[in-house]
């Protein structure tokens, strides 16, 4: 195991272990997943080449078009992944799941209806015993426990690679750069393939460090038309790495992260830090249009809900923002369901007055939500 790894293993034992299939009712959709195959209601199927993984995202309603390629040795099964083998994430509001080609394992990280997150793999290799979800909230803690210091979380970090994928970190005891919607471009997605096209943008995706014995002399990255020559086509499902949809994981692993820290230690100052958020008050701005390169605009939109006039808060805008209406699609999520009752209705009387203040695409906002989720305080409507 690589040295910088075993720096991590000390934090395993802080793991917040949500998931236990003990519940009658099925906390996240992998224990539900798992019931429906107990039960004989569902199967997966194996394929050579990529097994499980294409029957679990249609289990898991995930679309494929949702990939996103990270590059660096700094997962779980950090000794298969390099620029010439990347991860493949692929994700929906509430799981995403990662593959390595060819790997051992597909990783999985849930939000839980207990207020947390929940890890599990399932062995990918050939086929023998019947296909089981193995939980593994104390190896995924060693990362994503580092998230903050409340509970475990998502990932999308700036890391900083050598060719091989190698990780260079300027302080091993604090590996990962967390970047969100309010970073600055050009210090976000080191260690990411990033493609489709994006206007007058600079970022630190597609580029590993030229010298090994500079490795934080990084040149700047540009977003790709095509990865034509970087890996083998048939490590991933497909041939992107699309920006709207690492743009999209973003956004909502922020959104996760923050929500689940707050409903275990409150605070005023985390409650209005997540109503920025949520309104896209904190955003900074496209500097110009960008558009992906895989169906996930497209697919991602059409998910609604919408509202009678056909808005939703899925839509996006790609011209200056991400999204066209000034309020996160997580709204609907089952992590942002999980909130104390009494923290849902301070959150919601923030994001009404927030909006409020933003005019036009602030009182649209208000209507999507008002017409297309239930049990909203009558104020709303």
């Amino acid at each position: 195991m690589k040295a910088w790894f075993l720096l991590f293993l000390p934090l395993a034992a802080a793991a917040i272990a949500v998931a236990s299939r003990a519940d009658e009712v099925p906390s996240n959709a992998i224990e539900a997943l798992e019931a429906r195959l107990d039960k004989g209601e569902i199967k997966l199927d194996y394929e050579p080449g990529h097994g499980y993984l294409k029957s679990v995202l249609a289990a898991l309603k995930i679309s494929p078009e949702s990939q996103v390629l990270p590059f660096t040795k700094s997962s779980l099964q950090f000794d298969r992944i390099s620029p010439g083998t990347p991860r493949a994430v692929y994700f929906n509001d509430d799981i995403a799941v990662g593959s390595v080609h060819p790997g051992g394992l597909i990783e999985i990280i849930a939000n839980d209806r207990r207020g947390g997150i929940a890890f599990y793999t399932l062995d990918n290799k050939a086929p023998g015993n019947p296909p089981h979800f193995q939980t593994e909230n104390a190896r995924c803690a060693v990362c994503h426990g580092m998230v903050n210091t409340v509970t475990p979380g998502w990932i999308v970090a700036n890391i900083t690679a050598t060719a091989d994928g190698t990780p260079q970190f300027v302080n091993p005891a604090i590996p990962f750069d967390f970047t969100d919607q309010t970073r600055p471009f050009e210090d976000r997605w080191g260690g990411w393939y990033v493609t489709g096209a994006s206007a007058n943008m600079q970022h630190l995706g597609n580029v590993t460090a030229p010298d090994p014995d500079k490795p934080f002399d990084l040149p700047q990255g540009h977003t790709l038309a095509s990865l034509s020559g970087r890996f083998d086509r048939a490590h991933t499902l497909k041939s992107s790495s699309d920006i709207v949809a690492l743009m999209t994981l973003e956004h909502q692993t922020s959104f996760i992260n923050r929500l689940f820290a707050m409903n275990m230690r409150y605070s005023d100052a985390a409650l209005d830090d997540l109503v920025e958020y949520m309104t896209f008050a904190d955003e900074v701005p496209l500097p110009g249009p960008i558009s992906g390169d895989s169906g996930f605009t497209a697919d991602f939109a059409s998910r609604g809900p919408a509202d009678s006039q056909g808005r939703s808060l899925r839509t996006f805008d790609l011209k200056t923002r991400l999204f066209r209406y000034p309020l996160s699609y997580m709204i609907y999520s089952q992590a942002f369901d999980t909130l104390k009752p009494e923290i849902k209705a301070r959150l919601y009387r923030h994001l009404y007055d927030a909006l409020k203040a933003k005019g036009r695409d602030g009182a649209d906002a208000i209507a999507i939500l008002a017409a297309t989720k239930p049990s909203l305080p009558d104020y709303w409507k």
